[in-house]
């Protein structure tokens, strides 16, 4: 099973990627990591997506976010250009590869609302799913 954080809309969005490079060591070795705020497309995850058999909307991408000040701020800043106001999008926590599972819990709620708070509350949940409008 894996965890994947969807942003799901119903629109066509841009891709975004406010990543940068972290260096690590690990057992005698460097290792660069790519840390940040991306938006991309669900591809990987796409299939076991689809398998869950969920009402989610229909253009669907995969999240990689940071739990932290900076990552509430791009991600805040991505759908605020994207969407106009009164849009709605939904941003999925879900583990795939098990498809005889309820749907998560949902919530709504507006973009101005969504601060550190949510943040945590949507990346630490096991699942859930946040119905956003802007």
């Amino acid at each position: 099973m894996s965890r994947v954080y969807i942003l799901a809309a119903d629109k066509e969005l841009p891709l975004c990627d406010v990543q940068k490079p972290r260096a690590s060591r690990a057992g005698g070795y460097a290792v660069t990591l790519q840390q940040g705020f991306k938006v991309e497309p669900l591809r990987y995850y796409r299939r076991a997506v689809e398998e869950l058999g969920w009402p989610m909307l229909p253009f669907r991408y995969e999240l990689s976010l940071e739990k932290e000040e900076e990552g509430l701020t791009n991600l805040r800043a991505c759908l605020e250009a994207n969407f106009s106001p009164g849009e709605t999008l939904e941003l999925w926590n879900v583990w795939v590869g098990d498809v005889d599972k309820k749907c998560p819990t949902r919530f709504r709620g507006r973009l101005e609302d969504f601060d550190m708070e949510a943040l945590e509350q949507f990346m630490s949940a096991e699942e859930i799913c946040f119905d956003i409008t802007i």
